[in-house]
């Protein structure tokens, strides 16, 4: 890799050649060793390997698949680890293997497409927010399984494995891309047309704006890479960001099953009231959904 690219795009021009050889020995090791075939199998051997010695099957997996995060600095002048905050929290305690091997795929295959997005965000003159947030923790997937399973059973349903619960999540590995407000209809363009020119498959794009009742607003983008790995972009500006940040502690409430009916509509519209207050960005309509499927 050419270490004068890694230093612009991850905005950290004093790095070290040492510490720039690092990143790119943890982007080539996601590179190639993480196809959905060759992670699983590791993943599996891993496991085997560590249950023979009376290890954690869990903790092995971890080691042997990721190599470590990509730092970046933020807008806000800090240096922050891509998906520093899954480093700590990893593991699915009380889920099945299998579950763990396909939520290690995630973690593994992160730092590779963490660099490409941020080549993506250096050339169109964009920053990625919550970087070390771009891994879904094991905490935050068990909560969805736990929530998606008490659904499933108020509705007189059979739950799905939580194997299925964890691979059908899209946004294991998620980013937040920040662009121009007025200017996020035209960066969303541009940042699929780059999505595709480094060989991603946009999967769907969902314009929260031409929703007339929803709660939130921003674009979302669903993308797969060439190994199958599925990934989320979110395109905010400062504005709907700092609106989602405003009401991000409603909206925890207002999604938790216990919420009573009435306290769940205030919520939605104090929720809605907020975003309403941000201006809509221009040319914002003409971005059309989009699904593959």
């Amino acid at each position: 890799m050419d270490l004068h690219k890694i230093a612009r795009v991850t905005r950290l021009n004093k790095l070290s050649k040492g510490r720039m050889l690092l990143i790119a020995a943890a982007v080539t090791w996601s590179t190639l060793n993480c196809s959905l075939d060759n992670c699983a199998a590791a993943a599996a051997a891993a496991a085997a390997d560590a249950m023979a010695r009376g290890e954690s099957a869990f903790t092995s997996t971890m080691d042997k698949m990721r190599l470590g995060g990509i730092p970046y600095r933020n807008s806000a002048g800090q240096v922050v680890i891509s998906g520093s905050m899954s480093d700590r929290d990893y593991l699915l305690t009380g889920c099945g293997t299998q579950a763990q091997i396909a939520y290690d795929i995630a973690r593994a295959s992160e730092p590779a497409i963490t660099m490409d997005m941020l080549e993506i965000a250096d050339e169109l003159g964009t920053s990625m927010e919550g970087l070390e947030y771009s891994v879904k923790t094991a905490s935050s997937i068990k909560s969805k399984i736990e929530r998606k399973t008490d659904t499933a059973i108020r509705q007189g349903k059979l739950p799905k494995s939580d194997v299925e619960y964890v691979q059908e999540t899209g946004d294991l590995i998620r980013y937040t891309q920040i662009v121009p407000h007025d200017r996020m209809a035209a960066m969303t363009s541009k940042t699929i047309a780059l999505l595709k020119a480094k060989g991603y498959v946009l999967e769907k794009v969902d314009n929260k704006y031409l929703n007339p009742n929803g709660r939130y607003k921003a674009i979302h983008l669903d993308i797969v890479n060439a190994q199958g790995v599925h990934f989320e972009m979110q395109i905010h500006s400062q504005q709907t960001l700092a609106a989602n940040r405003a009401t991000h502690a409603m909206y925890e409430e207002w999604r938790r099953p216990e919420t009573p009916a009435e306290r769940k509509e205030q919520l939605y519209r104090d929720i809605r009231s907020i975003y309403a207050a941000v201006p809509q960005p221009k040319g914002i309509m003409a971005v059309k959904n989009y699904s593959r499927i």
